[in-house]
């Protein structure tokens, strides 16, 4: 009888392993990166006024977008977006990821003007500033097109790319977003890279 039973636990194991398992979907609107990527070490300020660097972007997952305050259009919608997709993910009780906005105009964005701006949308975002040399490096890196257009005298505008970055814990970028224009789809999105990611589905390591 003992010896029944120990064969057809074994047997119950091995049917489980056998088991196809359920896949999490690829993201609709976003892109999974073939390889993860570092970031380049990179010397910020946050909108506190303090130290910040590229080995803060660790621990949790991020979406980091480009962008400034005086931005008319693009920025607002997509900060608005990530702030409704954060109180969604707080809702459902997925963890959210932390939000980071990069300034592509440190010579307007003091840590004070980012602080009020972001507080506009949700109080947990980060704005981190750095200067031209290191900026270029991480757009570069990056891919990220911005361009200073005069509105004459000594006004002025950026113009760049919507797209939102996803790092994973390890600080990776590990994935993009076209643009931040849906709650639902950044919702959508965020929850099966994450998914994916923790299944192994997503790479992780990036090229030393």
């Amino acid at each position: 009888m003992l010896r029944i039973l120990v064969l057809g636990l074994i047997a119950m194991v091995a049917a489980v392993a056998l088991m196809p398992r359920r896949t999490v979907p690829p993201p609709e609107a976003a892109t999974e990166w073939p390889q993860a990527r570092a970031l380049p070490a990179t010397a910020f300020t946050d909108h506190n006024g303090n130290a910040f660097s590229s080995a803060d972007l660790t621990g949790r997952f991020t979406l980091m977008f480009f962008g400034f305050a005086n931005c008319p259009d693009i920025c607002p919608t997509s900060l608005a977006v990530l702030a409704q997709a954060s109180a969604r993910l707080r809702e459902s009780r997925v963890p959210p990821p932390r939000v980071v906005l990069v300034s592509v105009d440190p010579a307007r964005d003091s840590p004070e003007v980012l602080r009020s701006y972001l507080a506009v949308f949700d109080p947990e975002f980060i704005g981190l500033t750095t200067d031209a040399a290191e900026l270029e490096a991480m757009r570069r890196d990056l891919g990220v097109t911005v361009m200073r257009q005069s509105l004459g005298g000594e006004q002025y505008t950026m113009t760049h790319n919507p797209q939102v970055y996803v790092l994973a814990p390890s600080g990776n970028v590990i994935a993009t977003l076209s643009s931040a224009t849906s709650a639902d789809d950044v919702v959508r999105d965020y929850q099966r890279i994450r998914a994916r990611f923790l299944s192994g589905a997503v790479p992780n390591s990036a090229p030393q």
